[in-house]
């Protein structure tokens, strides 16, 4: 069985977001960045496709945390000789990434092991390490190539992003980052300038002998702190005997290591009060080495940056905890550099145990990221709102007939889709995706929802310019050319295309912010015209994706379905949550997706064969989709009912605030990629929803 995925910790530095189990294994890491091909991928195999296990010998973990309003994460383990804590965390990433791996005897003494298993490319390969010298005694100059002086390089190889250059020099020909910081400015500047200065912090130079060097391609990581040994161990675990470090670096044998499982390990005995820290740093292999974080500072810089952004806000009931780990959570998942935002940090997580709904959601989804929007603005954290804009005007400059659902982080359009035939799968779920074939598809709700966003940032007090307005006017006029053609819905259907009610609805959203800002702001529009599609748009729903037999609206034009998206009708300002039709449609959806403990499935799914969406298997719950409906409840007077569901739902969450894309009822157990922004600014709406109704 694989590891729940409950007891996995996220761990963030804003370009990337690892998992960390319970028991201490790093099983999935993307280096430096969301969608980077994974070094530690033995989530969706098994260990020796990459993972970095750090463990108490005989021990158990008694209790695990996150430092409060962060992602520094805390495990504390018990041994029959005493007790330690291991505290892992990514300092916010700027020029290179780093990973830090502390250890503590609390009590008595322990010993300590280490399992790492370094595999780039999805595990596919296994890279040469060897041991390299940092700075040696005086520094001096050192010619031969396995010898690395990161004390001589710069930290930050190459600009970052894309605004101006933000290095300068510090008078000794060294660079320096630039910054303002809230104690020689009185602010931060930006949400950039926020991650730089902690960066800065966390890059302090150390006092580090020597290390390990992995390379493979165009990627390298350097292993510093106390020394791991290489080991080989054949398919029946046993050891084999090998030449030390050359049998894993250039010069090895491949002959001799065909079939053998090769790491690093090491054990290491504590006694109370005494530390050890490993840093774990990416480097593109063919730069200089990077200074590697200093533990100390590094973690100081790391929770008062997450701190600092957390404090921004402040909460006043039942749910603020999960409120506060959620914004944390959307803003962990937003590129720091480039503003994307992606759906999750993970690949492959099945959707169905066993089946073949696996998908990458590493990307940025102009649905998501325009709902993730919303409500980090509603929660008075515009900074990351206007970083996403910027993303946004970069990501889909073309042709408005050449919009995508979805992008790469950085804005780039390509995300070809293909299959990892070497990886066993999550819970045997195969195949195992990267890559997403949906970005071809044509989903006729997403201008609707950017719309809204930006309506909401304008509404904030956010001035639009020539490029954000004039994007809108593009978005819009997108939705005209697209007015006669069917599309796949919210849910990327890979079936045949319809006329999704949603969709439709959303598309009039979308000529309906266009009006408003129009009329309300002062922008300049064809309003006449805009109105007059709006108008065509609305009578069209009631008549083909409203059922007057029925009472309902259905989930698309020529079905008598519902789907749990239609329970997003009211946000849109089309019909009022209480209307009639909303109420009898939340009821059909109540009869036909509402499972037990109140959770709801997006669509039916059929016993056999092929369902609409074009796939075989079922798929469990959808948390978002039970967030609506609290919402729906609070929004239509059913209050009693929005708040006992609203418990049952956050208590599905991880005992760190976390929750998947799906909840299996039956198994209890989370599923689909993990955390997932969709759950959690869904349960950011529907706290709010209930807060405003209780108000």
């Amino acid at each position: 069985m694989s590891t729940p995925l409950e007891d996995y910790a996220l761990l963030a530095d804003l370009h990337t977001g690892p998992l960390v189990s319970r028991e201490g294994s790093m099983d999935w890491l993307c280096f430096p960045r969301f969608d980077s091909p994974a070094v530690f991928c033995s989530i969706l195999g098994d260990e020796d496709n990459g993972r970095w296990k750090l463990s108490a010998v005989d021990g158990e973990v008694v209790s695990r945390r996150y430092i409060p309003q962060t992602f520094v994460l805390e495990t504390e383990w018990r041994t029959p000789t005493g007790r330690v804590r291991v505290t892992d965390f990514l300092p916010p990433s700027d020029a290179h990434a780093d990973l830090v791996r502390r250890v503590e005897c609390l009590e008595g003494t322990v010993q300590v092991e280490h399992d790492l298993r370094i595999r780039f490319d999805y595990g596919r390969v296994t890279p040469w390490i060897r041991r390299v010298e940092l700075n040696p005694p005086g520094d001096q100059p050192h010619d031969h190539d396995d010898a690395a002086h990161p004390s001589r390089s710069g930290t930050e190889p190459h600009p970052v992003g894309t605004n101006q250059d933000l290095r300068q020099q510090d008078g000794q020909g060294h660079l320096e980052r630039s910054f303002k910081s809230r104690t020689d400015a009185g602010s931060y500047k930006n949400f950039r300038g926020r991650v730089r200065h902690a960066a800065k912090k966390a890059a302090a130079r150390r006092d580090v002998q020597h290390g390990l060097l992995a390379v493979a391609g165009p990627d390298a990581l350097l292993l510093t702190g106390p020394q791991l040994k290489p080991y080989l161990v054949d398919h029946d675990g046993k050891s084999v005997p090998s030449r030390g470090e050359k049998a894993h670096g250039p010069g090895a044998d491949i002959r001799v290591l065909e079939g053998l499982r090769r790491g690093h390990h090491g054990t290491f005995d504590l006694s109370a009060g005494e530390r050890m820290d490993w840093v774990l740093t990416w480097c593109h292999s063919y730069d200089q080495l990077p200074v590697p974080a200093e533990p100390g500072l590094a973690q100081q810089a790391t929770e008062e940056f997450w701190r600092d952004w957390a404090s921004d806000v402040t909460f006043d009931g039942e749910y603020d905890e999960a409120i506060s780990r959620s914004l944390l959570v959307l803003r962990a998942l937003t590129h720091s550099e480039t503003g994307g935002i992606v759906a999750a940090p993970t690949a492959s997580l099945p959707e169905d145990f066993g089946g073949e709904r696996n998908w990458d959601y590493r990307y940025t989804w102009l649905r998501d990221a325009a709902l993730t929007i919303e409500v980090l603005v509603q929660h008075d954290h515009q900074d990351g709102a206007l970083l996403w804009r910027d993303w946004l005007l970069r990501a889909v400059a073309a042709d408005p007939d050449q919009l995508q659902i979805m992008y790469g982080i950085d804005g780039r359009r390509n995300l070809a889709e293909y299959e990892l035939a070497h990886l066993s799968g999550y819970e045997a779920s195969t195949p195992v995706r990267v890559g997403n074939g949906a970005v071809g598809q044509y989903q006729a709700d997403v201008v609707g929802e950017v719309m809204i966003a930006l309506a909401t940032l304008r509404e904030a007090g956010i001035k639009e310019n020539d490029y954000s307005w004039g994007l809108q006017c593009n978005l819009i006029a997108f939705c005209e050319i697209h007015m006669d053609v069917p599309d796949n819905g919210i849910w990327e259907m890979r079936g045949e295309p319809h006329f999704f009610t949603h969709g439709r609805v959303m598309m009039w959203a979308a000529f309906n912010e266009g009006i408003r800002a129009v009329r309300e702001h002062g922008l300049v529009g064809d309003v006449e015209h805009w109105t007059t599609l709006r108008d065509r748009l609305y009578d069209e729903i009631w008549e083909k994706g409203y059922n007057e037999e029925l009472g309902i609206f259905t989930q698309t034009y020529d079905n008598t379905e519902v789907d749990a998206s239609l329970l997003q009708l009211p946000h849109t300002g089309f019909i009022e949550p209480d209307h009639p039709a909303m109420l009898r449609t939340t009821a059909r959806i109540e009869e036909d997706l509402q499972g037990d403990y109140g959770q709801v499935w997006r669509y039916r799914t059929l016993e056999s064969g092929q369902s609409m969406d074009g796939l075989k298997g079922h798929e469990y719950p959808f948390v978002i989709c039970t967030f609506w409906l609290v919402e729906q409840y609070a929004r239509s007077g059913r209050l009693d009912e929005a708040r006992e569901l609203m418990r049952t739902t956050v208590g599905f969450s991880s005992d760190l605030g976390l929750l998947a894309e799906e909840y299996d009822v039956v198994a209890h157990r989370m599923a689909g990629n993990f955390p997932q922004a969709f759950s959690h600014l869904g349960l950011i709406r529907a706290a709010d929803a209930l807060r405003e109704a209780g108000e």
